[in-house]
């Protein structure tokens, strides 16, 4: 199988190579396979390697190469996984000069597994005491994210409420995660923080780490204050897997590298066992590059076999669309997407060109607070590399919910397992805090009011408060792709309400210079409209809405 978009580049940097190089120097061309499935069919080495990068021209470049650029990077390289001699040649060809960080990625999968499995002995006859809240000592499979969540929400049913994603993933699995609270089962309005992981197959940490916040919460509830208070004020919603078919490969089926989705075929459901076929395992989807927000800019690649492909077009991805409408059914006053690896709390924009937020001190305070805990550099998206169609890209420019992403770890996507608990915990200088500090910091910033807007007033008990809110969201291109956030609070029998909602009008629509309203209707649970509300409310700010038509008339 042939990389087109690999090739027609290839030969603009054979030519300018050799003008490099000098007078009379030959490159010869040659059309080459992909370069994944050579790389594994033929045994080359895949390596990790360290590309010298001292300006952002240089960044820039090597941007437009195609290549697998591991999402770690520093002011002077970006780290990039290379398949074989292809790879290299490429960046040869480019001008660029390296380090070697791993010479043989294979190989020191095979070395984590026997020290994932010494690990564990350790932990099972006590030498190591096991210290994640779950109590677990190897990574888990996707059957065993599924059976925690529902044990979970069998453990703690007034706590925990078990969640069905709106799509099935592409090979027809169902994508779970939960919803936990105090009164969990009662729609009350509260502020809500959404964390996730695993919208890449290859970064298994990022699904621990959030499963291991999940077990934490529930256990410490009633023992630590702090947690008693989050779960008395907010919804923490829990999703550790985005992308179960390639977890699955990636996890289970011998493709450890796997970081997209399934799409073999635009526009079409892949066979079964497809994805797992060798031709195959590079195809797919980045779903971190397939949101709304800025789709199809830079940093997102419009070949299918690249690891940044942007997919067909916004949200073509059953994925995606579901954390589209996970994050529209929920007023998400702060959302935490977990990655790996560079140790980075990233916040937007995700593009250098797109220019600071209107919520850039919010923002920035927010991220150094929590990279204060866990040791990571807290920075702008673009600062790692441009990116384009990312979760936060549409998230926080459709809700004005503060996005963040966590980039895991210093040098691999999944390391020894002995590491999660250094990551959530804290070492070194970082020990006692971590990730998990950094998380409740993300909770208790949910829960300030100062971060959100608030909507009291009072109304019939048992209506049904419904915010919403209708809009187009612009690509890179300037396509419109409508969005809908739509959220609903039943008024309590004391009759008063108070409902935390992001602000009324969006951040994008804030640089333009404009507002935007709520819709607030009050209806019967039948789903009658008995009033309607224009409601305008900033960030940090609340406003009263006396529901007296509904009262009357329910």
């Amino acid at each position: 199988m042939f990389h087109p978009a690999r090739w027609h580049r290839l030969v603009p940097l054979a030519i300018a190579a050799a003008v490099v190089v000098g007078a009379g120097s030959h490159v010869q061309a040659v059309a080459p396979p992909d370069r994944k499935v050579q790389a594994y069919e033929k045994a080359e080495l895949i390596q990790l390697l360290r590309i010298n990068t001292p300006t952002m021209a240089d960044r820039k470049r090597l941007n437009t190469l195609d290549l697998d650029l591991a999402e770690s990077a520093g002011k002077n390289y970006v780290d990039v996984v290379a398949y074989g001699n292809q790879d290299r040649r490429l960046l040869k060809l480019a001008g660029f000069t390296w380090s070697v960080l791993e010479d043989d990625l294979v190989g020191a999968d095979q070395e984590r597994e026997r020290a994932d499995a010494a690990y564990a002995k350790a932990v099972k006859t006590r030498a190591i005491l096991a210290t994640l809240p779950s109590g677990r000592t190897a990574y888990r499979q996707l059957a065993d994210y599924n059976n925690d969540l529902a044990s979970l929400a069998s453990q703690y049913p007034t706590k925990v409420k078990p969640i069905t994603l709106k799509n099935t993933s592409l090979e027809g699995r169902t994508v779970r995660g939960i919803e936990i609270s105090r009164d969990v089962n009662v729609s009350n309005g509260k502020p809500v923080f959404i964390m996730m992981g695993l919208h890449h197959a290859r970064e298994w940490p990022s699904g621990e780490l959030t499963m291991e916040f999940a077990y934490d919460l529930l256990k410490n509830d009633g023992v630590v204050p702090r947690i008693t208070n989050i779960l008395d004020k907010a919804r923490i919603v829990i999703v550790p897997v985005v992308n179960p078919d390639g977890f699955n490969l990636s996890r289970t089926l011998g493709y450890e590298m796997k970081r997209k989705n399934c799409r073999v075929t635009n526009g079409q459901i892949p066979t079964t066992g497809q994805c797992a076929q060798s031709s195959n395992q590079s195809r797919g989807t980045d779903l971190n590059r397939n949101y709304a927000g800025f789709w199809g800019g830079p940093g997102a690649s419009t070949s299918l076999t690249s690891e940044t492909y942007r997919g067909a077009s916004a949200f073509s991805e059953p994925e995606s669309r579901n954390i589209q409408s996970l994050v529209s059914s929920y007023q998400a006053t702060t959302l935490i997407t977990n990655h790996t690896y560079s140790n980075l709390v990233l916040r937007e924009p995700g593009y250098a060109g797109a220019g600071n937020t209107p919520d850039e001190a919010l923002y920035k305070s927010l991220g150094d607070q929590m990279a204060a805990q866990n040791g990571y550099d807290s920075q702008f998206g673009y600062e790692l590399y441009d990116t384009t169609g990312t979760t936060e890209d549409w998230s926080y420019y459709a809700t004005g919910g503060l996005g963040f992403t966590f980039e895991h770890g210093a040098s691999s996507f999944h390391p020894a397992f002995s590491n999660i608990a250094n990551f959530y915990f804290g070492s070194g200088s970082t020990a006692g805090k971590g990730n998990r500090e950094a998380y409740l910091i993300a909770a208790e910033s949910t829960i300030n009011p100062a971060r959100h807007s608030i909507i009291t007033g009072t109304g019939p008990a048992g209506a049904v408060l419904r915010l919403k809110k209708s809009f187009n969201t612009k690509t890179w291109n300037g396509t419109l792709i409508p969005d809908v956030l739509d959220t609903t609070m039943t008024v309590p029998a004391s009759g008063t309400y108070t409902y935390h909602a992001n602000p009324s009008t969006r951040p994008i629509t804030v640089q333009q210079g404009g507002t935007e309203s709520w819709t607030l209707t009050c209806e019967r649970p039948t789903g009658q409209v008995l009033e309607t509300r224009a409601i305008t409310v900033a960030r940090g700010a609340s406003v009263t809405a006396n529901l007296t038509t509904c009262a009357a008339a329910f």
